[in-house]
């Protein structure tokens, strides 16, 4: 039974920042994480094509990619069980994360190189899964699973959010139904060794106080990525 429930969207990069936090919490204390998919595509469907491209020509297209590959998360969950999503996550992430910077540091040129990723079948190969998975990426008989599951995710924090997604103690006490659950926490960097424990223990005791509702404050650090090396530590307004 897992600890906790990690709901990702790989094309993310806040996401994937507070995802490798908490594989380093994994990698030093026993947690047991569920990584569930949620589509920033599908969460943003009734959201027209202009509102997104206005904040940048290249958003709905990067979405699009995400969803892609949540449609081979599906797909590898549904024929190998969820103890594969994790790592095919890494894999996936790391093909996006991990690319060459694109030349000059301009936001625009980062979600290009976010949305001309095509071929996953590195990614599948990396997480030892068969790269005949990769076809999943255009069955789009997949997205009503993978909407129902984003609902879930967003509902558990009242709506109004996106991704990552924590949700504590999932089970429930006594079977009562899934434990707290926030989205983030955002970050730019993943803690290592001592201050990723202090982090999450931290984060964990504000998720379980009982009537504890927001934090936030609306300007943040570009996530620090290969990928947006150029953009790290700059700021960036999201509202």
């Amino acid at each position: 039974m897992p600890d906790l429930e990690f709901f990702f969207d790989p094309i993310c990069p806040f996401c994937w920042v507070t995802s490798r936090w908490v594989v380093e919490v994994q990698s030093q204390r026993a947690l047991a994480v569920d990584w569930r998919p949620l589509s920033l595509a599908l969460l943003n469907e009734d959201v027209s094509y202009a509102e997104r491209e206005e904040a940048s020509p290249e958003y709905p297209d990067s979405h699009v990619r995400g969803l892609e590959m949540l449609r081979v998360v599906h797909a590898a969950r549904e024929r190998f069980g969820p103890e594969v999503v994790g790592d095919l996550y890494t894999a996936l992430g790391e093909l996006v994360w991990d690319a060459e910077p694109p030349e000059g540091d301009d936001f625009r040129a980062v979600m290009h190189e976010m949305a001309r990723v095509r071929d996953l079948r590195p990614a599948l190969r990396a997480a030892d899964l068969p790269e005949e998975l990769a076809d999943a990426s255009s069955e789009t008989a997949r997205d009503d699973d993978l909407r129902r599951e984003t609902r879930e995710a967003v509902d558990r924090c009242g709506g109004g959010v996106g991704t990552p997604i924590l949700s504590f103690a999932p089970s429930g006490r006594n079977g009562a139904g899934p434990g707290p659950a926030f989205f983030g926490p955002v970050i730019d960097a993943p803690p290592a060794e001592e201050d990723a424990l202090r982090l999450f223990d931290a984060v964990e005791t504000v998720a379980r106080w009982g009537g504890f509702a927001e934090l936030k404050r609306t300007v943040r650090s570009f996530p620090r990525t290969r990928l947006s090396s150029r953009l790290a530590g700059t700021d960036t307004h999201v509202h």
